[in-house]
């Protein structure tokens, strides 16, 4: 998959070069190399009452399906700024991030492949999370009770979250 057919910075028709062993599109007139790099995204436990939140998604990929809050770091954010950001659009509600869960590639076919990285953290006080535009419905739930998450990553972060959950400084009321 080449997402580019022209050079980014100076508009002339990109060609394949070898480079560092690489088939990669490049520019023959400024030397600009389309670098095939992951996209960065955030996945997040959040933390309520000894459960998780998770979300039915509204919107594909996954419509219909569970997950995790989270989603795609903005080129101008902290992967952290973008779990708090995320959380709020799509579970509504404020967190308090405790901690990192762990660090996630997922290989993908026909998109750039994915760096997620998976926080725990855990609801404001007094807050309830209600679905954001992305979500039909949220709830929280008990890890046993968890519907089946959408996306390996989630499902891959909340293993870990439960493996290392005993040491977390996040306390379940």
């Amino acid at each position: 998959m080449q997402p580019a057919k022209y050079c980014l910075w100076c508009g002339t028709r990109l060609v394949d070069r070898v480079i560092e062993g690489k088939e990669l599109p490049a520019c023959p007139a400024c030397d600009f190399v389309l670098w095939p790099d992951p996209k960065l995204a955030t996945a997040v436990v959040v933390e309520s009452g000894g459960g998780l939140v998770a979300g039915k998604r509204s919107i594909d990929p996954g419509r219909g399906l569970w997950c995790l809050p989270g989603g795609f770091v903005d080129d101008h954010e902290h992967p952290e700024q973008a779990a708090v950001r995320e959380c709020l659009e799509e579970i509504g509600a404020e967190i308090a991030v405790a901690g990192l869960v762990g660090i996630y590639h997922v290989r993908r076919t026909q998109r750039p492949h994915l760096v997620v990285i998976g926080y725990r953290a855990e609801l404001a006080a007094g807050v309830l999370p209600i679905a954001g535009h992305e979500m039909d419905e949220v709830g929280v739930f008990r890890p046993e009770n968890l519907p089946p998450l959408a996306f390996s990553s989630h499902r891959e972060v909340v293993r870990d979250w439960l493996r290392n959950r005993e040491s977390s400084p996040v306390k379940s009321t």
